[in-house]
């Protein structure tokens, strides 16, 4: 097996964050590319990596773009170079579907009288350069009225017995509306800490009338769905970005997305969410998140929210290449499900350091919960073992 040097792993890393500076318009000088600069097995690493962190889309935007549909220009395989061209057109298409399958969903409850939002995925898709390179996951929309209406219009609708029910939301398979589709009776994120969480929600309501529909499309007939104002949007996805990091993992897809979302704010919304990051317990990833999009996405400092913080952003950065996108390439995700219950434990001890009192009301969450579900657990457990004798 060939050994990889630290010398060369930081050189594809580096080509990675080029190709991303490149796709997204922070940069439209690309100083890395010459005769032999990357090899074969630097645009394999390159394309595994991008698997990994789920930007495949978009780096390729960027090889295409340079190469001008000649990828041995690049020293890139003629091979490689077409499987990664049939992945990209998949998310293109993939991403006309949400489009589409996020205005029928606006549609359908608007006809029940409900006030809705399409969070992240396709609202973050129409701030990219192209907006249909980013490579999208579910269909996340918000239904207004609180878990009990939003339960009754499912009823009505007959879609719940087709759908999986949480205390958060209610999921959908590709079998009901073509897509995966996820209805949130709230926002998807909070804070761990119960006050720095109550201010967060009222922020967080308090921006709904800013909500505004926008088309997917360029003609009249294009589908159109709502999206929630950009102060509204930079709160709540950076507090989701946190939620993340602290749980199953975060990637660079959701870096990038709020990397396209600063640019598209205004200098008044910016400053806004800016003084209000500390009173919503964000302050601490906030300045980890601004140091890794300052030094690796090109960031502008005019942008940022808050004053980098190198040694968080390093810890969060080390976090995203480890483990890739929601964490699904995590080392501790590997053996017996106690195994990697001990890890996830030991892994939330050693963020103390990054934001000690949030984790502190993490853990504490946690093991209140723990000790909560228990007795559930094992009624369920014993009722199962009954079932199965």
């Amino acid at each position: 097996m060939q050994t990889v040097t630290y010398k060369v792993v930081a050189r594809r890393v580096d080509l990675l964050f080029a190709l991303l500076r490149y796709a997204l318009g922070a940069s439209r000088e690309f100083p890395v590319f010459g005769a032999g600069d990357v090899s074969a097995e630097d645009w394999e690493w390159l394309y595994r990596q991008c698997g990994r962190q789920s930007v495949l889309g978009v780096v390729f935007s960027a090889i295409n773009s340079l190469s001008s549909g000649k990828p041995e220009s690049l020293g890139m395989p003629h091979q490689l170079y077409l499987k990664w061209f049939y992945q990209a057109e998949g998310i293109r298409s993939l991403n006309e579907r949400h489009y589409a399958c996020s205005g029928e969903l606006t549609q359908m409850f608007a006809a029940e009288g409900c006030q809705t939002l399409i969070l992240k995925g396709q609202a973050n898709s129409l701030l990219y350069p192209d907006k249909f390179i980013r490579q999208t996951g579910d269909i996340d929309i918000w239904v207004g009225g609180g878990r009990d209406h939003v339960l009754s219009v499912l009823q009505k609708l007959n879609l719940l017995e087709r759908a999986r029910i949480s205390n958060h939301d209610v999921l959908f398979s590709k079998k009901v509306f073509g897509e995966e589709v996820e209805v949130h009776f709230g926002f998807g994120v909070d804070r761990c800490s119960p006050f720095a969480n109550s201010r967060l929600q009222r922020f967080l309501n308090a921006e709904l009338p800013a909500s505004h529909l926008v088309p997917a499309g360029d003609t009249k007939d294009a589908p159109s769905f709502y999206v929630p104002s950009n102060k509204f949007a930079l709160v709540m996805q950076l507090s989701h970005i946190y939620k993340h990091l602290l749980g199953l993992g975060v990637g660079l897809r959701q870096v990038m997305d709020y990397c396209v979302l600063l640019r598209a704010s205004s200098d008044g919304e910016r400053a806004d969410v800016a003084a209000r990051l500390e009173s919503l317990g964000l302050n601490r990833i906030a300045g980890a998140l601004m140091w890794v999009l300052s030094e690796y996405l090109g960031l502008e400092s005019q942008y940022l929210l808050c004053p980098p913080d190198a040694r968080r952003g390093r810890i969060l950065l080390r976090e995203i290449m480890r483990d890739g996108n929601f964490g699904k390439f995590a080392d501790r995700r590997r053996g017996s499900v106690w195994r990697w219950w001990l890890k996830n434990r030991l892994r939330l001890v050693t963020f103390l350091p990054f934001d000690f009192p949030e984790v502190s009301w993490f853990l504490l969450r946690y093991w209140a919960s723990f000790v909560f579900l228990t007795p559930q657990r094992i009624l369920a457990f014993r009722l199962y073992k009954k079932r199965h004798k």
